[in-house]
C-alpha cells in the first residue's frame, strides 16, 4: 500500500532543477500581474516595497522587479538551492534575495507594502501560520497576494486527469477558493476578494509532456512509480494525437487578495 509522503522537500535538486518546467511565466501573464499590483498601490506605489515569499527560482520575482516601476522586490525563498538558480537569471540584479523561512521571516514588523505567494501554501502543515507572518511584515493597508491553483479547478487539469492518484491527494492538501478566503479572514486579512483566469502557461504540449516527465508539478512526486509511469503513457498518448489541444497550453489560475487594515 502506497503511503503519501508529508511534503516535498523543496531543498533537492530533483525539485529545484526542473522548478520552471511548472510554467511560464509569458510577458502576458507578468503584465497581468503588475497591472494589478499598481491598481492595488495606487498613486502610493513609488517607494513601495514588495516581498515575493517562497519566490523559488525567481519566476515571478523578476519580471515583478523589471515591470513595476518605483517599486522595490525582494524574492525569499528558504531554499538557497533554488535563490542560487534565481540569481543566475537574466536582470535578475533588478531584485534584492533574501533566505528566509515563511513562518519565521527576519523582517520587521510593517515593512511591505504588498506580499505576493505563488502555490507555496499546500505545502505547509498550517498555512494560516505562515499568512500570519505575512500580515505582520505588511504595513498597515497592505495588500497579500496568494496564487494558486484552487482545488476545483485543477482536478480538470492533464496532470490530475491523466495521472491516477493525483486527485485523491491533492483533495487533501490543496485548498479551494472558499478555504482559502477562510485562511486569509482567519490570518486577519479584510476585504478578501477572488478571481480566476485561464493563462497560457505552456508554449506547446511538448513542453506539458516534458514538465511532467520532469515532475515539475509537486503532486507528481507523491504518486507510486506504477501511477507514474501509466499517467506518462496516458499523457504522451493524448499528446501525439491532440498536440493542438489547448487545454494542455492553458492552466486555471486564482488569485486571492486581501488587505491588512
Amino acid at each position: 500500500m502506497f503511503t503519501k509522503p508529508q511534503s516535498i522537500c523543496y531543498m533537492s535538486d530533483h525539485v529545484t532543477q526542473p522548478f520552471d518546467l511548472r510554467g511560464v511565466v509569458s510577458p502576458e501573464r507578468a503584465e497581468r500581474l503588475v497591472s494589478f499590483i499598481n491598481q492595488l498601490l495606487g498613486p502610493n506605489r513609488v517607494g513601495a516595497k514588495l516581498l515575493d515569499i517562497g519566490c523559488g527560482t525567481g519566476r515571478f520575482t523578476i519580471p515583478l522587479a523589471c515591470g513595476l516601476e518605483g517599486v522595490t522586490v525582494v524574492g525569499a525563498d528558504a531554499s538557497a538551492k533554488m535563490l542560487e538558480q534565481a540569481q543566475q537569471k537574466p536582470c535578475a540584479d533588478q531584485a534584492i534575495w533574501s533566505k528566509q523561512d515563511v513562518c519565521a521571516q527576519t523582517f520587521e514588523d510593517g515593512t511591505f507594502d504588498v506580499v505576493f505567494i505563488s502555490d507555496m501554501l499546500h505545502h505547509l502543515p498550517n498555512p494560516v501560520d505562515a499568512l500570519r507572518e505575512c500580515f505582520r511584515v505588511l504595513k498597515p493597508g497592505g495588500w497579500m497576494i496568494n496564487k494558486y491553483g484552487a482545488m476545483e479547478n485543477i482536478a480538470h487539469d492533464p496532470e490530475h486527469v491523466f495521472f491516477p492518484g493525483t486527485v485523491e491527494i491533492d483533495a487533501e492538501r490543496t485548498p479551494t477558493q472558499e478555504m482559502m478566503a477562510a485562511w486569509m479572514q482567519e490570518a486577519g486579512f479584510s476585504g478578501i476578494d477572488s478571481r480566476t483566469i485561464d493563462e497560457v502557461t505552456r508554449p506547446s504540449a511538448e513542453i506539458r509532456l516534458e514538465a511532467a516527465e520532469a515532475k515539475s508539478i509537486s503532486v507528481l512526486h507523491l504518486i507510486d512509480d506504477e501511477q507514474f509511469a501509466e499517467g506518462m503513457r496516458r499523457l504522451s498518448d493524448y499528446v501525439w494525437h491532440n498536440s493542438e489541444d489547448p487545454w494542455l497550453l492553458v492552466d486555471p489560475t486564482t488569485w486571492t487578495w486581501g488587505q491588512k487594515s
